[in-house]
């Protein structure tokens, strides 16, 4: 019994182990026979790596607002009398822009003249008598100072009454009113809003990075998708000295000609700020860029005499710069002339052999028509 069950498992020993050694004979005979076959080239399309002048910019996003603008307000409580604009009219500096009721306080200057008038008549009497001695000084001084109290109390009151003359503190648009003739407005209740904007101011952020690239004057433009057939051109007037601690970027201001008052307050904009020009830039088609999590790169086309002079590819990583159009600069690790796969790169590894097809041109142009959005 004992000798049968060795048999046995002999027998099926046996029979195991050829099976296994079938299937790793068949498997090394075809990898063997997979790795003596060459692949195909990859068809792709190239282009070469240019060298141009470059206008670097700064790109940011920002929001308008009006170089001056305020809410015009009541300074005293009073019912409005007259309203002597129109919502959006445009105004100049000190024109009447509302008036308030002021009966009362007419009615008491006149009672004020009155009191100054003979506070002066008093005084013009008591100079005359204290030269012939008499009248005191004393009582001199005390003319003097009732006529000085009763032309204060004109002053103040006709101060009163002007303040009650609402009006426009500089020229520019008026918006929307918001008082009716007969309400009754309180210290500070809004009338209507008051903007100048021939020109007008532009905020935004920039990364601190970018502190050493930034002075004041340096040219910007402004595009925004009201007017998406024109730009906007102006300068940077003012860099503010503090670095933000949440998002590490600086407050730039600006201010642009505005004249035709296309630009209103509030709208946001795209801002680029240009930086000195640089020279011999090297550029290749943002189409040929591959970029991933560890880095962007190209593929280079090359000869490689190893292969039979065929050509193949190498990956090689690059820094990016700035992009225009379909163009995109090159900081590091490509140089002019390089030839650089514009398409079929997801097909590429590293040393693939390829097959250039340039029948179909990737554009590389820095102004595209129409223009990238």
């Amino acid at each position: 019994m004992i000798r049968r069950f060795i048999v046995m498992l002999i027998a099926v020993t046996l029979v195991l182990g050829a099976i296994f050694g079938w299937k790793f004979y068949s498997d090394r005979q075809a990898s063997q026979a997979m790795a003596s076959m060459t692949r195909p080239p990859v068809t792709v399309s190239t282009a070469q790596a240019g060298s141009a002048e470059w206008q670097p910019t700064i790109p940011a996003i920002g929001s308008l607002r009006a170089l001056q603008g305020v809410d015009v307000t009541a300074q005293l409580a009073g019912q409005v009398t007259r309203i002597n604009f129109r919502s959006g009219q445009t105004v100049k500096a000190g024109e009447l822009l509302v008036s308030q009721y002021t009966a009362d306080e007419e009615a008491r200057l006149e009672g004020l003249n009155a009191e100054a008038a003979l506070a002066a008549a008093n005084l013009a009497r008591a100079e005359e008598l204290v030269g012939q001695n008499l009248v005191s000084a004393t009582e001199y001084d005390s003319r003097k100072t009732e006529l000085q109290r009763a032309r204060a109390a004109e002053a103040n009151l006709r101060l009163m009454i002007e303040q009650k003359k609402i009006r426009a503190p500089f020229s520019g648009r008026l918006g929307i009113r918001e008082v009716d003739v007969g309400q009754y407005v309180e210290p500070g209740d809004r009338i209507v809003r008051l903007e100048s904007f021939e020109q007008i101011l532009v905020e935004f952020p920039i990364p601190q990075r970018y502190l050493g690239s930034l002075t004041v004057g340096q040219p910007i433009t402004l595009s925004n998708d009201a007017w998406p057939d024109e730009v906007f051109a102006g300068e940077v007037t003012a860099i503010d000295p503090q670095v933000s601690r949440d998002t590490r970027a600086l407050r730039v201001q600006g201010v642009v000609e505005n004249s035709a008052e296309r630009l209103l307050p509030g709208m946001y904009v795209r801002v680029e700020v240009e930086l000195p020009m640089r020279d011999s830039v090297v550029t290749v088609p943002q189409a040929a860029i591959t970029y991933s999590p560890y880095g962007d790169s190209v593929y280079v086309v090359s000869d490689d005499p190893e292969v039979d002079g065929q050509a193949i590819v190498r990956n090689t990583f690059v820094t990016t710069g700035a992009t225009r159009g379909d163009q995109v600069a090159i900081e590091a690790g490509l140089e002019a002339g390089a030839i650089v796969v514009t398409a079929g790169q997801q097909k590429l590894r590293n040393g693939a052999r390829v097959r250039v097809d340039n029948s179909v041109i990737v554009s590389d142009a820095p102004d595209p028509q129409p223009a990238n959005n």
